[in-house]
């Protein structure tokens, strides 16, 4: 309430159009009608009020959190909002801040609740909770008390009930002051650090665009840091892509740096995963696969065609006979293939578990060819493969041709030659 009417006095001023917003935990068999006293006052004041609602109520307090911001994420993007203010006070900062320095935290932690984090501002963060009630009473504004603040079991409910105030009793009342400059002092370091960690990037080399988008970079060249560098250049490629990691998701993030393996990936946060293909790290959303659409060759005479694979469009023509040009240049990869031993249909598909190619080393499976060739496993899907009628692989585009008891007696050829766009 005190966040609505100070705001209020000063949109005039600041040309600033104002919305409210409520989110009803329903934790309680009142909270509905609160929530319906707020949308009162704030219409009353000029303010539109909108009102959200917990759909499952009765887990656990970080869930209550997630809910909540997803709610105002969602009402700032339909309103096209530049900020969502929040209510948070100084008291809301130290008990923050001792509620991380109960269950452990380092720097960052020691923060306290940041003033700005994205479009979330908190402009209240310097006024003590009871100099905030005190404008309240001068103002005649009534306001409504969360019987859950003084619930003990919560472990912010203790340290407001008892933990603060002891520290008062030992300390005096200068002891917030004194908190208060630690969390400043923290944000200092934290932004300092943060700096190196961001020189630390520069110098490791560009970040690159990954395909389907989110960034790429050497994995070795991370890995020369120690873990509280990862951790925080981890954390700058995350808020590049609009994700504030989690302790529990910096924390495996840092792990699959250090220990995964070539191949796999481990989810950082709803949205964001971090993989590894050989040397390379890609931090981004979960690669999706697109359908694809084979092309199907129906017998030994020219044609034209295209395949979707992997995402990827490949242009293809094919003729019986050597033909009397080799075309554009946009023909990335051609063939020449014994036309007797060939078994129509053809197809040029995606590859498949248990494809095999038959090569002068012998027989071996595509997945043993690409670990050889180093083909990192996000690109095999966009790997034509050529296929006969009975399933026998006679091509792999790009990368291997199989190996035909004919093909040195049979003179009659059939071309393929396949672009990439």
């Amino acid at each position: 309430m005190a966040l609505v009417h100070l705001l209020a006095e000063v949109a005039p001023s600041r040309a600033l159009d104002l919305r409210a917003a409520h989110f009803d935990h329903a934790l309680r068999p009142g909270s509905a009608r609160e929530a319906e006293t707020v949308r009162r006052w704030c219409e009353d004041l000029g303010v539109p009020c909108a009102v959200g609602r917990a759909r499952d109520p009765g887990r656990d307090q970080a869930a209550y959190r997630a809910a909540r911001y997803a709610f105002l994420r969602a009402e700032r993007r339909r309103l096209g909002a530049d900020r969502v203010a929040l209510a948070h006070q100084r008291d809301d900062h130290l008990e923050t801040l001792f509620h991380r320095l109960l269950r452990g935290t380092g720097v960052r932690g020691l923060r306290g609740i940041p003033p700005r984090r994205g479009p979330f501002v908190r402009p209240l963060l310097a006024f003590g909770r009871w100099e905030l009630v005190g404008e309240l009473e001068r103002r005649g504004v009534t306001w409504l008390r969360d019987p859950s603040n003084l619930d003990p079991r919560y472990t912010r409910a203790r340290i407001r009930l008892h933990l603060i105030p002891w520290l008062a009793s030992v300390a005096g009342d200068a002891d917030a002051d004194r908190w208060m400059r630690l969390t400043l002092d923290a944000e200092r370091a934290d932004r300092g650090l943060d700096a190196r960690a961001a020189d630390a990037l520069a110098r490791i080399g560009p970040v690159e665009a990954a395909d389907g988008g989110g960034a790429q970079i050497a994995r070795s060249r991370l890995a020369a840091y120690d873990r509280a560098e990862q951790a925080r250049m981890l954390r700058i490629l995350a808020r590049n892509q609009g994700f504030e990691l989690s302790r529990g998701g910096t924390r495996s993030g840092i792990e699959f740096i250090r220990r995964g393996v070539s191949g796999g990936g481990v989810d950082l946060a709803g949205g964001l995963r971090l993989s590894r293909e050989y040397d390379r790290l890609r931090l981004g959303p979960p690669a999706t696969a697109p359908s694809d659409r084979e092309l199907v060759i129906v017998g030994p005479r020219s044609g034209e065609g295209a395949a979707e694979l992997g995402g990827r469009t490949y242009p293809v023509r094919w003729e019986a006979g050597e033909p009397a040009t080799r075309g554009p240049d946009g023909w990335r990869w051609s063939v020449d293939l014994p036309a007797r031993a060939l078994v129509f249909p053809l197809r040029l598909r995606g590859p498949r578990p248990g494809d095999r190619i038959r090569t002068r080393a012998g027989t071996r499976k595509l997945k043993k060819l690409w670990s050889e060739r180093r083909v990192p496993r996000s690109r095999r899907a966009q790997v034509p493969v050529l296929a006969t009628a009975d399933g026998t692989v006679v091509w792999v585009v790009g990368h291997a041709v199989a190996e035909h008891e004919a093909a040195h007696r049979d003179r009659e050829r059939f071309r393929i030659e396949v672009g990439e766009h």
